[in-house]
């Protein structure tokens, strides 16, 4: 397998640059920047219109006003919400698969191959949504750095780490995904309009939810 460019970080994740995708997407956010991240449209080089902020509906969870329904009955956060989960899914199967392959803990094994069903049958429809919503094709995220999207240079890191370095690297990037997967998910059933998107959004945060927790039971 091979992957980009960049030096791998030995004893530890790699640092990220600070940009504005990745405070963006960590804890408790204003409605409007958790659009922004939906949509792509500041800090990982999207063009998409920022939603007016509704009032915060859930504790931790931007409760949005919501974009203007599309044919089909499909909104941007619809669309946005897929074009982001679609790829974030992509790049951690890649993780993934390293993990059910070299670690040597029979816990986390089993969690990295249960997941990667689950991830499977995630991307497969999300990229029927995409063509849904006209998107197909299309990935306004490629090659950003963003927290929940598993880096070329992430990979690497992970592959050349041996033994509890191994496991300790994959853990921590496969929770900043479990993570971000909940957070986006929650704005998209809060602003979504297709029941399609929103149902299957609502689905989504349910099994990172429990995947997160079986990672942490595993010391992630």
């Amino acid at each position: 397998m091979v992957w980009g460019g960049g030096r791998p970080h030995k004893g530890g994740p790699p640092p990220r640059p600070v940009r504005k995708t990745r405070k963006m997407l960590s804890g408790a956010l204003p409605a409007t920047l958790l659009v922004v991240a939906l949509l792509g449209s500041a800090g990982c080089g999207g063009d998409g219109d920022v939603t007016t902020a509704g009032p915060a509906a859930r504790s931790g969870t931007p409760s949005l006003s919501a974009p203007t329904t599309e044919p089909g009955g499909y909104n941007a956060t619809d669309r946005g919400w897929a074009q982001l989960m679609a790829p974030m899914n992509e790049r951690t199967l890649l993780l993934l698969d390293l993990v059910a392959e070299r670690t040597a803990d029979p816990g986390l094994s089993d969690l990295a191959r249960r997941t990667e069903v689950t991830h499977r049958d995630e991307l497969t429809r999300l990229r029927g949504l995409l063509r849904k919503t006209g998107a197909a094709g299309t990935n306004p995220h490629e090659g950003h750095d963003m927290k929940g999207m598993v880096t070329d240079d992430e990979l690497r890191s992970v592959a050349e780490s041996r033994g509890k370095a191994f496991d300790a690297l994959a853990m921590t990037y496969l929770r900043e995904h479990l993570e971000q997967g909940i957070l986006v998910s929650r704005g998209e059933e809060d602003s979504g309009a297709a029941p399609a998107a929103t149902g299957l959004a609502r689905e989504v945060g349910e099994r990172r939810a429990g995947q997160l927790k079986a990672l942490r039971l595993l010391g992630g």
